[in-house]
């Protein structure tokens, strides 16, 4: 081989054996640049090598370091696969690799690359790439006799850490947690509307409460006491509806007319008293109120016995 540099590339004339034991002369140009040519211990650093051949030919550049080197643990480490491109003209091909490596010694550091491939028709040429290297230069001061250390540093004290506030930050959290789960709770049950049995006891009791008969308001307690009887049916009989004349009350009254006796008798009479201004004595007054809520509770008790057995209930209508 045979080298001479022309244009910034170096001529390499390869001369591989032919199968006549004859040397066919391989016109070749290495070109390399390394960027930067100095570098640090772990600095990064990049190898352009470019090679030229006739027109035709086949380069093949190595992809990894040569074993060799890789044994080496500081030597240029190859920061993956080499980006190759390839140029064609009239007379000649041009293939080049740009490599990336990192250096982990000082002083010149060979690359640690194995030869170039170049194939020709039949001839086969190899360029060697053993003399590409980069300087690393050290970091350190001319002389490190001078170099003061700094002086060490105090030890570090682990206190021991108080979490008896953090405990009791963390109790606190979840008994207002709790109290709030639990506000929201009683709220939502206080707010929840009762059932129709349970809404109208309610409104029985609160009546009573206010002693109208007592008060010289006879009238008016048992027309309060059935209004609630009223509303009671429309919410618990499918078929009777608040807006409900007394008489079409009575007429859609039939699945309860057997638990509902005397409801026909007590409509009559708190009519007369709201639209007719009958007066009725105290006693009268106490009577309706309290068949007003007997006729309530006997037809929850026939409605609840219906749900729960369907069966006896037609029985004891037939």
């Amino acid at each position: 081989m045979i080298g001479a540099r022309r244009s910034g590339l170096i001529l390499v004339v390869l001369a591989p054996l032919t199968a006549s034991g004859q040397r066919s002369p391989i016109p070749v140009q290495l070109g390399a640049r390394i960027t930067p040519d100095t570098v640090t211990v772990g600095q990064r650093f990049i190898a352009v090598l470019r090679v030229r051949a006739p027109r035709g030919a086949t380069i093949e550049f190595p992809q990894e370091i040569d074993s060799a080197g890789s044994a080496v643990p500081t030597a240029p480490q190859l920061i993956g696969k080499p980006v190759m491109d390839t140029v064609t003209d009239s007379a000649s091909t041009t293939v080049s690799a740009a490599y990336r490596f990192a250096a982990w010694d000082i002083g010149p550091q060979p690359l640690g690359l194995s030869d170039v491939v170049v194939r020709v028709g039949s001839d086969t040429g190899y360029v060697s790439l053993a003399q590409r290297s980069v300087f690393v230069r050290s970091v350190l001061p001319a002389d490190s006799a001078l170099r003061v250390p700094k002086p060490a540093r105090p030890a570090i004290q682990l206190m021991p850490f108080n979490w008896r506030p953090l405990l009791l930050a963390a109790l606190a959290i979840l008994v207002a947690t709790a109290l709030w789960r639990l506000y929201i709770w009683y709220r939502r049950r206080q707010s929840r509307p009762l059932d129709p049995f349970s809404a109208a006891e309610r409104e029985f009791a609160r009546i009573e409460a206010m002693q109208l008969v007592s008060a010289g308001k006879g009238e008016q307690h048992a027309a309060l006491m059935s209004d609630v009887m009223r509303a009671y049916l429309a919410a618990r009989v499918p078929e009777i509806e608040v807006s409900h004349t007394s008489s079409e009350m009575l007429a859609r009254a039939g699945s309860i007319h057997d638990a509902a006796r005397g409801l026909g008798e007590l409509l009559w009479r708190t009519d007369l008293i709201k639209f007719a201004n009958n007066m009725v004595d105290p006693s009268e007054a106490e009577r309706l109120g309290a068949s007003a809520r007997e006729v309530v509770r006997k037809v929850e008790e026939f409605i609840l016995e219906r749900q729960k057995d369907p069966a006896v209930i037609s029985e004891k209508a037939a």
